[in-house]
Protein backbone atom coordinates (compact mmCIF):
# COMPACT_ATOMS: atom_id res chain seq x y z
CA UNK A 1 0.00 0.00 0.00
CA UNK A 2 1.04 3.21 -1.06
CA UNK A 3 0.56 6.05 1.56
CA UNK A 4 1.40 10.04 0.60
CA UNK A 5 1.53 12.66 3.51
CA UNK A 6 0.98 16.17 2.12
CA UNK A 7 2.25 18.84 4.28
CA UNK A 8 0.60 22.84 4.63
CA UNK A 9 2.90 23.90 6.82
CA UNK A 10 6.10 22.39 8.19
CA UNK A 11 5.50 19.28 10.72
CA UNK A 12 5.74 20.00 14.09
CA UNK A 13 6.69 16.61 16.75
CA UNK A 14 3.62 15.09 17.05
CA UNK A 15 2.89 15.13 13.43
CA UNK A 16 5.83 13.69 12.59
CA UNK A 17 5.34 10.71 15.40
CA UNK A 18 2.10 10.42 13.51
CA UNK A 19 3.20 10.38 10.32
CA UNK A 20 5.83 7.45 11.10
CA UNK A 21 3.62 5.63 12.44
CA UNK A 22 1.02 5.89 9.37
CA UNK A 23 4.26 4.99 7.20
CA UNK A 24 5.18 2.36 8.88
CA UNK A 25 5.03 -1.28 6.63
CA UNK A 26 4.28 1.02 3.84
CA UNK A 27 5.64 2.69 0.65
CA UNK A 28 5.86 6.57 1.70
CA UNK A 29 6.11 9.41 -0.22
CA UNK A 30 5.24 13.16 0.65
CA UNK A 31 4.54 16.40 -1.07
CA UNK A 32 5.29 20.02 0.80
CA UNK A 33 2.94 22.58 -0.15
CA UNK A 34 4.44 25.06 2.21
CA UNK A 35 7.32 26.28 -0.49
CA UNK A 36 6.76 29.28 -3.10
CA UNK A 37 5.62 27.47 -5.71
CA UNK A 38 4.35 24.33 -5.16
CA UNK A 39 3.90 21.86 -8.42
CA UNK A 40 0.31 20.98 -8.35
CA UNK A 41 0.70 18.71 -11.28
CA UNK A 42 2.91 16.43 -9.48
CA UNK A 43 1.03 16.88 -6.47
CA UNK A 44 -2.11 15.74 -8.37
CA UNK A 45 -0.38 12.27 -10.05
CA UNK A 46 1.11 11.72 -6.57
CA UNK A 47 -2.23 11.64 -5.43
CA UNK A 48 -3.94 9.19 -8.11
CA UNK A 49 -0.74 6.91 -7.84
CA UNK A 50 -1.02 6.45 -3.84
CA UNK A 51 -3.84 4.50 -2.45
CA UNK A 52 -3.79 6.39 0.69
CA UNK A 53 -3.64 10.07 1.70
CA UNK A 54 -3.10 12.08 4.64
CA UNK A 55 -3.16 15.84 4.65
CA UNK A 56 -1.83 17.87 7.80
CA UNK A 57 -2.49 21.28 8.49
Amino acid sequence: MKILQVYRSEPNDDVKTLVEILNRDRDADSFDLNVDSPDYDALVGKVFDADQTVCWW
